[in-house]
């Protein structure tokens, strides 16, 4: 590309570290950077070659910016998506959209429905080829009728458990991809949720507040069965996969492997290489490729591909999965405006 857009890149840990490398890929130019951490800001700005900001006002308002990327904790997106509306930027903002269903509902109500499609939601596994490739199979009919969809998550490791108690627990902060791809690929609304979950990994998750294996089934509508399955530690490495069954065929997101190496011995009769430990390994191409779009929608003020409102209808699933659980009972769902019992 040719045609740099300026960034205002809002965070500086981890995942603000894989936006800036997708930005670079894509085709965009970090003008600036914040973090409220001074010395993670300073560390990206050398790294980047950006200026460092004083605050996010004053990064959104860089008259250089003419997009902002918002990589900041969950329970500060909402009031970062607003200032860059406001501002008239176009945004992409990490997931998820807000820590609480409550808080999501707010963003939409303030920024509006028009706006809030020209929010870009980084639901970056809807980009990776595989995945897509499933959801293009079951939207072209090449499997008949979908009647059954199931989705495994499971990393190769816990988080630091003090990152539990401002996650927003498993349902909002791990399995909000889950139910944003299933949403894509079902086309349907769902009408019915069942959630379960322990702590049986490290039981001080569970004294946090919050579970470490967990399974949702999803009713559809039309019949369509989905199973989601989330944990927080795999020993074989970052595992990822989608099945679609259907009444003429079945179609699969399967693990990469490390190689294409395959080693035939008594002792290993077909053994595969190891699958990809991480999600920047698994994921890496898809950040990419929602950074390239996400930049083109910025430059031709077209729609976003996943929006604000995908993160809000998303954000409902993983409210209504954990009340569901907290309540040990399957919840039927009614729309947008259901409010959720807590036990």
């Amino acid at each position: 590309m040719t045609q740099l857009t300026g960034i205002a890149l809002l965070g500086a840990g981890r995942m603000a570290k894989v936006h800036a490398a997708a930005i670079r890929q894509a085709g965009g130019q970090i003008v600036t950077v914040y973090d409220p951490v001074s010395a993670a800001a300073d560390a990206m700005a050398a790294e980047t070659g950006a200026a460092v900001a004083s605050s996010a006002a004053a990064a959104i308002g860089h008259p250089e910016v003419t997009a902002v990327v918002i990589a900041t904790s969950s329970d500060t997106h909402v009031e970062l998506i607003i200032a860059a509306v406001n501002a008239g930027k176009p945004v992409l903002c990490e997931k998820p959209i807000a820590s609480s269903l409550t808080e999501a509902r707010r963003c939409i109500e303030i920024i509006g429905s028009e706006a809030a499609q020209q929010v870009f939601l980084g639901f970056n596994r809807r980009f990776d080829r595989g995945h897509a490739s499933v959801r293009q199979a079951v939207q072209a009919g090449e499997i008949g009728r979908l009647e059954q969809l199931t989705l495994t998550s499971r990393d190769p490791f816990p988080p630091p458990l003090e990152y539990i108690p401002r996650s927003g627990g498993l349902f909002r902060d791990m399995m909000i991809h889950d139910f944003d791809m299933a949403r894509g690929i079902v086309g349907k609304e769902f009408v019915s949720i069942t959630a379960h979950g322990s702590s049986i990994i490290d039981p001080e998750i569970g004294r946090l507040g919050d579970v470490d294996t967990a399974s949702v089934t999803l009713l559809a509508e039309d019949g369509t069965l989905v199973t989601i399955l989330n944990s927080r530690r795999c020993s074989y490495g970052f595992d990822q996969r989608i099945e679609a069954f259907g009444s003429q065929g079945m179609v699969m997101s399967d693990n990469p492997r490390q190689s294409g190496f395959t080693r035939y011995t008594p002792e290993a009769p077909g053994c595969a290489a190891p699958i990809l430990e991480f999600f920047m390994e698994r994921y890496g191409p898809s950040y990419i490729e929602e950074m390239r779009l996400f930049l083109e929608c910025a430059r031709s003020g077209t729609p976003m591909p996943v929006n604000a409102l995908d993160g809000l209808k998303a954000a409902l699933l993983a409210e209504a999965a954990t009340a569901s659980l907290k309540l040990g009972k399957t919840l039927h769902l009614t729309g947008l405006d259901q409010e959720f019992p807590h036990a």
